[in-house]
């Protein structure tokens, strides 16, 4: 070690394993090796390629954890985090969720455009270009060469909330737009905001990171338009979680969240992120085949009303049906559903309920208030005249705004059918498919023959809504268009395949200016050599493969491996159909 000039080599994942030298000597339990590699430097906080897994999380030994332990305590380094606590376990979290929202409080006042302006101003300059750009650069081992697009246009959006008057609108879209602002933004959360108002600890980091911090969950928590989109009711979470993670969930413990937490409200959704059905491809201990890892969904159930927003109709990503999870809620763990000891192949393995944890004085505060502002009139009212007056002035105007709200119901339901029901039908006579933000995973009534093989959904590799659809002109097509798609791994696994194709959608729409994806089909190689078909824009629609065809063939892609028997096996069964 001490002959190699550049630390980059330790901390490079291998083409062979997908993994830092640090993962193997702490997958395998070589503890000397692990100590060297920390001390000359060896980053704790790269992940591997397969599992997702830092090399803290693949450490099976108690005394190689110990080693990353005592390193952190002596060293920190702002960008190198091995181990996160994402949530705080205890029994007095509901008093620390008061105070940070009574310190926070201050916030309310900032209704002003101009002062909001100065707030996100000091995002774009500090957050955004000094402090993500850091990020990137400090994590140039593993550099995605997109980051500064993306920041590119994270500030756009910001500078459109500005505009716009809508920060929420345009912080929903930044959120769901790529995996780099919101990892980065809940990773910062998750380590700092709580300690800067815990008056117990002194505050060494950087000040203006929190404040930037506070302000991007303040303005939203105090949005005016916050209420219209406020969930109340049951949602999902799926992950893949560690052994350490699954550690600080005990039954009838509370747990509060340092960071959003992103739900949704389609259970299925929820379990396809968990790995359904995919435990038996998740790491486990080289030696005696113990799990590292597990398919988990935790279930929500939200009772406040400021607690978590339903974002479908802002997100980038309607298909998720995402709901978004405010920081700092306290949920009470009711249930720990452990599936692998029943059964081994258990498509979910860990299931976990919550029930969010009622703040009595947030309740009570909340009932005064409305009841201040209803009545703290009659607590005045001395004269008894004065007050039959009051009564019965308060009973004339209830009347006359009920038949108003009837009659505000009528024309909002007259604007919606002549907005959106008759332009739809026309547009349908006219050949086009017009769709909402949700698209339907169907197959266009085409009857499908018997022995045809499994297509999986759209949903499956979280496709985006496309924009509009036109029919092909001829049906059943009598030509096919293939093409292979290059720079691609021979094999990969499922979620290489849904990353592939969903970056393509994205490349197609955004670039190219298409109205979805371009191929009818795509067919890609998953491990040990099986081929999975997913469908793009389906049987009967036109795609965008090939000019002067596209009206009259479907396109089929092939990623992966196209040349094995059981490629053009695959390939063969579909265009039978």
């Amino acid at each position: 070690l001490p002959c190699i000039g550049n630390i980059n080599i330790i901390n490079k994942i291998q083409s062979t394993t997908g993994s830092t030298c640090l993962h193997v000597a702490c997958y395998y339990g070589h503890r000397d090796m692990a100590k060297i590699l920390l001390d000359y430097g060896a980053l704790h906080s790269i992940r591997n390629l397969r599992h997702n897994l830092t090399p803290f999380e693949e450490c099976y030994r108690e005394d190689i954890k110990e080693l990353f332990l005592e390193q952190t305590k002596s060293y920190t380094n702002s960008f190198d985090y091995d181990y996160i606590e994402w949530s705080m376990t205890g029994d007095d979290l509901l008093k620390k969720r008061r105070e940070y929202r009574q310190a926070i409080d201050v916030y309310k006042t900032y209704d002003n455009h101009y002062l909001i302006s100065k707030l996100l101003a000091e995002v774009i300059h500090y957050y955004l270009h000094e402090y993500l750009l850091n990020e990137k650069n400090n994590n140039d081992v593993f550099y995605d060469k997109t980051i500064c697009e993306q920041i590119e246009t994270i500030e756009a959006y910001f500078k459109e909330a500005i505009e716009k008057h809508d920060y929420l609108t345009y912080f929903i879209k930044a959120y769901t737009l790529t995996n780099f602002f919101y990892k980065v933004l809940n990773k910062d959360l998750a380590m700092y905001v709580l300690e800067y108002f815990d008056t117990t600890k002194t505050f060494s980091s950087n000040y203006r990171l929190v404040n930037c911090l506070v302000h991007l969950v303040t303005l939203l928590i105090y949005h005016p338009n916050f209420s219209k989109y406020q969930y109340q009711g049951i949602c999902y979470r799926g992950m893949r979680i560690t052994q350490n993670d699954f550690k600080q969930y005990q039954l009838n413990q509370h747990i509060l969240n340092r960071a959003f937490l992103s739900t949704s409200i389609d259970r299925e959704i929820a379990e396809m992120f968990a790995g359904e059905g995919q435990q038996s491809q998740m790491r486990y201990t080289p030696y005696d085949h113990n799990p590292l890892q597990y398919s988990c969904l935790c279930q929500y159930l939200i009772k406040q009303n400021s607690t978590a927003i339903n974002i479908e109709s802002l997100s980038t990503k309607p298909d998720e049906k995402e709901i978004l999870i405010i920081p700092f809620t306290v949920f009470k763990i009711i249930e720990i559903k452990k599936n692998y000891l029943e059964d081994l192949e258990a498509s979910i393995s860990i299931e976990i309920l919550l029930e969010e944890c009622e703040d009595q004085n947030e309740i009570e505060n909340n009932e005064t208030s409305e009841i201040l502002t209803l009545s703290s009139f009659d607590n005045d009212i001395k004269d008894t005249k004065k007050y039959i007056k009051f009564k019965k002035q308060k009973f004339v105007l209830r009347n006359i705004i009920k038949p108003m709200i009837s009659i505000t119901i009528l024309l909002l339901i007259f604007i919606f059918i002549f907005t959106f029901i008759i332009p739809k039908i026309l547009l349908n006579n006219l050949g086009y498919n017009v769709t909402s933000e949700l698209n339907k995973d169907n197959i266009g009534g085409y009857e499908l023959l018997l022995g045809c093989p499994n297509i999986l959904n759209r949903s499956t590799w979280n496709a985006r809504a496309y924009l509009t659809r036109m029919n092909l002109k001829v049906s059943p097509v009598t030509e096919i268009v293939t093409r292979h798609l290059t720079d691609l791994k021979p094999i990969m696994n499922q979620q290489d395949c849904i990353k592939k194709i969903k970056d393509l959608q994205d490349f197609q729409m955004n670039i190219r200016g298409w109205a979805d994806i371009g191929y009818n089909f795509l067919i890609c190689s998953d491990n040990l050599d099986q081929q999975q078909i997913y469908r793009g824009r389906g049987w009967t629609y036109t795609g965008a493969h090939c000019i002067g065809y596209n009206f009259q063939s479907l396109g089929i892609a092939m990623l992966g491996n196209y040349n094995s028997r059981k490629s053009l096996h695959t390939f063969k069964s579909l265009i039978q159909c």
